[in-house]
């Protein structure tokens, strides 16, 4: 099992697709499939318990017509003037007495044996001992008196006919017929005097289970399986199986009743259909056993058409399945192939984009990505260069440093001797902000450091522009432990003042306003100097330093820095209108 599930991860994805497909497809069809056949054979012997019911009565009924054909002719023989008187009266011996019983009474009932050859026997059992015997039509009631349904037939008065069960045909004396024993069924029907309506005699009519039954042998119902008549005895009297003939083990399997029946059951290790019909005038009952397989050869003839199709439309439906998932994949291994690419070290790769589903939107997304990936790359060696950059500032401005620090305080100490007050503050101021510019070579000082710059900054300026500016300083205490990049205000700030205030010719204000919004430190710089119109407003956003007239260097300088460390999470916004003043607003995360 782990073999084989090796062996399929091994394979392509298109082949995955079409084999999970056709599994589940090949499932469902086969459950839908033995659900269809179990339907189908149910409803194929629904229908043959229906035709084959209807083939038993039908092969009753042709029975029934045997037996009324012989009930029917009974009256001509029972009802017959010359035959009830002679039965009635006393017989003479004398010669015309025995002519008329040799050439009259006797040639009436051997002609309706040779007009019906279907009675195998025909005789009339005569109360009247004084009337002879002739063998084989007439005999005395003494030899049929003992038996017991002869007793039985005399003692119902209600009835005057009725049917024997299968027996031996006896063989009188003088019999005319073989003497090997016949098995017949035999129908009798009592005699009465045409004077006395008394009971002068009993006729019978033997007729041969082969004949009787001989629809058994030649209905068409026979070839789908076992038909046979069983008694009161549940002994099979007729069948088409002449194994079955006489036995009673094989039909205790069934039942005994004698009511309709049509099941479906399982006899001899097999299911089949059984009916039972019965057959009230010789209380029988016709059984037929039809194997249930012989109805569903053509359901599984159906069934094997069908798996064919199917198997037909599966291998269609694969190769369908197998084009159209490499159609599709076929987009998706160009973007597997691009990522190669990427992988070795191709950044500007990107993928086409034709249509509008699943794949374009992956596409759209690798496409996106690489070109992330590229602008990063690019940011970061910029970043790379930068640092590079400040690492050689701050190498140069590291240059013994202890030397600018004891010749700021040298030139501190002779203002001071000399009585030079604004020498030495100068002096100080410079050396407080050179200390505050290095920083120990850290790029992110607290916020608090960085307005400490500025102001020493904006002390040494009012040196030099003799106070022709102020300065407001509006910040909330809550962002002077905020860290920020080093060196970013002090920048906006001499903007500010050069090329805001000083080309004024007039006194100005710069503001520097720091507030703490949500989780971000939003920064201003205001000033009221002679402001910027909308090209070189226009220029700054594009980054076009050379058309700004000197101012964009820095700020372009500063975007870059913002760009480089906070990437996309930061806002640099310039607002300004000539003669009004300029707004430079830098919105960072709130980071300590």
């Amino acid at each position: 099992m782990k073999f084989k599930g090796r062996h399929y991860t091994s394979f392509s994805v298109a082949w995955k697709f079409v084999l999970t497909y056709l599994s589940v497809l090949a499932v469902s069809l086969s459950v839908t499939g033995v659900y269809l056949y179990m339907q189908a054979s149910a409803s194929a012997i629904e229908q043959a318990q229906i035709v084959m019911e209807h083939n038993m009565l039908q092969t009753r009924e042709s029975i029934r017509q045997q037996i009324k054909w012989i009930e029917n002719l009974s009256p001509i023989i029972v009802y017959d003037n010359k035959l009830q008187t002679f039965l009635s009266n006393g017989f003479i011996e004398d010669a015309y007495n025995i002519e008329d019983y040799r050439s009259t009474i006797r040639p009436f009932v051997e002609n309706i044996m040779r007009q019906n050859r279907n009675i195998f026997a025909l005789r009339v059992f005569m109360t009247n001992d004084t009337i002879p015997e002739l063998y084989d039509s007439f005999y005395r009631v003494d030899r049929i008196a003992d038996n017991e349904w002869y007793r039985q037939a005399v003692d119902n008065l209600s009835r005057s006919d009725g049917w024997r069960p299968l027996h031996k045909a006896e063989m009188f004396q003088y019999s005319l017929y073989d003497s090997k024993p016949v098995d017949v069924f035999s129908y009798y029907r009592k005699i009465y005097s045409l004077s006395s309506n008394e009971l002068v005699g009993m006729m019978e009519m033997q007729v041969k289970e082969s004949d009787l039954f001989q629809v058994l042998r030649e209905a068409v119902t026979s070839e789908l399986g076992k038909v046979f008549v069983v008694d009161a005895n549940n002994t099979i009297v007729s069948s088409n199986t002449p194994s079955l003939y006489g036995t009673t083990n094989f039909i205790r399997a069934i039942g005994t009743e004698n009511e309709t029946a049509n099941l479906v059951e399982t006899v001899d290790g097999a299911r089949s259909i059984v009916i039972s019909v019965p057959i009230d005038e010789l209380n029988c009952r016709i059984v037929g056993i039809f194997p249930t397989e012989r109805f569903n050869e053509k359901v599984k003839s159906s069934v094997k058409t069908i798996i064919l199709v199917l198997a037909a439309s599966l291998i269609v439906l694969g190769a369908i399945i197998y084009v159209v998932t490499n159609a599709l994949l076929g987009r998706l291994k160009r973007l597997v192939r691009a990522m190669k690419k990427v992988q070795e070290g191709s950044l500007d790769i990107s993928v086409p984009v034709k249509a509008n589903d699943e794949f374009t939107q992956l596409a759209l997304t690798f496409n996106h990505m690489t070109s992330r990936i590229h602008d990063l790359v690019e940011t970061v060696y910029k970043i790379q260069l930068m640092e590079k950059e400040a690492e050689l500032k701050s190498l140069e401005a590291q240059v013994n440093p202890h030397f600018l620090y004891n010749t700021l305080a040298t030139i501190s100490w002779v203002a001071r001797r000399d009585n030079s007050t604004e020498t030495e503050q100068l002096a100080h101021t410079l050396a407080k902000f050179y200390r505050l510019v290095l920083s120990k070579g850290s790029s992110f000082i607290p916020l608090r450091d960085e307005i400490e710059m500025v102001k020493a900054y904006l002390h040494i300026q009012k040196f030099r522009f003799e106070s022709v500016f102020d300065v407001h300083f509006d910040i909330d205490e809550r962002i002077y432990a905020c860290r920020i990049i080093k060196n970013l205000l002090q920048p906006i700030v001499e903007n500010a003042l050069i090329h805001g205030i000083e080309p004024k010719r007039a006194h100005g204000t710069i503001r520097i306003v720091g507030r703490l919004e949500e989780d971000r430190v939003e920064l201003q710089i205001i000033d009221d100097g002679v402001g910027m119109n909308a090209d070189t407003l226009n220029a700054l956003a594009a980054g076009q330093v050379d058309n700004t007239a000197g101012s964009g260097y820095a700020l372009n300088n500063i975007r870059e820095r913002l760009s480089g460390y906070y990437g996309e999470n930061h806002r640099f916004n310039i607002f300004s209108r000539p003669g009004i003043g300029t707004v430079i607003m830098v919105s960072i995360p709130a980071a300590q």
